[in-house]
């Protein structure tokens, strides 16, 4: 998800029930997801708890962190905030000529400097056919799944 943040905002008063009830899907889905093996990539600018409490606890379930450089202290804190103090300062000092470099928070709980690279649509497009095949199906992925109780 890109822009989360976008998710969170309303217009009015009236569009309040209708977050609460996506951001509870959305944190149920991470949550479930997670004992799946399936994680969510959930991106924005500023994801703080300014947006409202669901979005500190969809953070929480997210293992991974990635924190690309940053202009203020508040931002850093967002991402890595509960890791070591040096992740902050780092994150902050990465230059701005050097696109791509981020800051990567574990599940291990270790923080790690680390460099993307661009790749093009074209190269995506390639690789995302070349697999395609090992890709499951629904009922692979939910066969061990128990079976809803029905009263």
């Amino acid at each position: 998800m890109d822009e989360l943040a976008e998710l969170y905002l309303m217009a009015d008063k009236s569009e309040k029930d209708e977050i609460a009830k996506v951001s509870t899907a959305l944190l149920r889905v991470a949550h479930l997801g997670r004992a799946f093996g399936i994680y969510l990539f959930c991106c924005g600018q500023r994801i703080g708890s300014d947006l409202g409490p669901g979005v500190t606890a969809l953070r929480a379930q997210c293992s991974g962190r990635i924190c690309h450089r940053v202009n203020d202290p508040e931002t850093a804190t967002m991402t890595l905030g509960d890791l070591d103090p040096a992740a902050l300062v780092s994150a902050r000092s990465i230059p701005a000529e050097t696109p791509g470099v981020a800051i990567v928070a574990g599940q291990d709980g270790q923080w790690y400097r680390a460099r993307s690279f661009y790749v093009t649509e074209q190269a995506a497009e390639r690789a995302a056919r070349t697999h395609a095949h090992l890709t499951p199906s629904w009922d692979e992925i939910t066969t061990h799944l128990p079976q809803p109780v029905t009263a």
